[in-house]
């Protein structure tokens, strides 16, 4: 990316995210990040997107990986992913981002629309999040996105197109191969993607290693072995992270008191909650949701 590119690009996104924290748009499932201050490493649960950063620098760590998101790369989540995320910023700067939702149909579309595309073979195992280069072409379409939505007509008129677009120059590129394994009808990320979808649904519901492998088709082994893989966790470690953001979500919206959250994403034990829920973010449920409830710093 150009530096002025880079410039337009976070100039765009300061004008939609006056203020610290997340911002939705006019146009569905697109939204700005904007955080002022640096963080530590964090445990954080991202849903299936592509993230498009403008300024600022951003460290995804999963399991041994370390992705560095920042305004020359994309990060393309293709499911829903728990990893730590952390924020550096040099001095005066912001973390600027644009986030897309990835519409499972509207790939679909673009997929069907490609069938002549050359397929391009992906080594290694799946992987759930990977970087995508900001070409030339990216760029643009981000910056007409951004523009779009700063008007009402603009956002609903062409903001789709756009969101079109910028899903099809992913699925070109290499990154794009992660996102065509999750509609290839037999392929191993396709089947972990059943089992994903599952917890995500039903994460208050006991559920097993070998439920879960029988919704993805493969025995517990394979399973185990392709589910960890993929999204860098275990199966019950996963569902248990997920019950855990799940209930600090609750708490933040101040509908829940501590055992109902609890309660109410799978755990017979308050306690047990509480100790988990330390042991994942650091604090315990009251000084977690105190702390993420301060204002940022001027």
């Amino acid at each position: 990316m150009t530096a002025n590119t880079a410039i337009d690009l976070a100039s765009q996104m300061l004008q939609l995210a006056t203020q610290p924290g997340w911002h939705p748009s006019r146009l569905d499932g697109v939204s700005l990040l904007r955080q002022d201050r640096d963080s530590p490493p964090t445990p954080v649960l991202h849903e299936a997107s592509v993230v498009i950063v403008g300024q600022g620098c951003q460290r995804g760590y999963l399991g041994g990986q370390v992705l560095r998101i920042d305004p020359g790369h994309c990060l393309v989540v293709a499911t829903p992913m728990q990893f730590e995320c952390a924020t550096s910023l040099r001095h005066g700067e912001h973390l600027l981002a644009l986030v897309i939702r990835i519409d499972p149909s509207l790939l679909d579309q673009l997929l069907r629309l490609m069938d002549d595309t050359p397929q391009h073979k992906s080594a290694g195992k799946p992987q759930g999040m990977l970087l995508c280069p900001m070409t030339p072409a990216l760029q643009d379409a981000a910056q007409r996105l951004l523009h779009s939505l700063r008007q009402e007509q603009e956002s609903r008129v062409l903001g789709p197109a756009i969101v079109r677009e910028i899903l099809y120059r992913i699925l070109l590129a290499d990154a794009g191969q992660t996102l065509r394994a999750l509609f290839a009808r037999h392929g191993r990320l396709r089947q972990i993607q059943r089992s994903i979808e599952h917890i995500h649904r039903h994460y208050a519901l006991p559920l097993s290693v070998a439920l879960l492998a029988e919704l993805a088709g493969m025995s517990s082994s394979a399973f185990h072995e392709s589910f960890k893989a993929v999204t860098g966790y275990a199966p019950i470690q996963y569902l248990k992270n997920t019950r855990l953001h799940q209930a600090r979500h609750l708490l933040l919206q101040d509908t829940h008191n501590i055992s109902q959250a609890a309660y109410a994403v799978g755990y017979a034990s308050p306690s047990q909650f509480s100790r988990e829920f330390k042991r994942l973010f650091g604090l315990p449920p009251r000084a977690a949701i105190q702390h993420l409830a301060m204002p940022a710093d001027d």
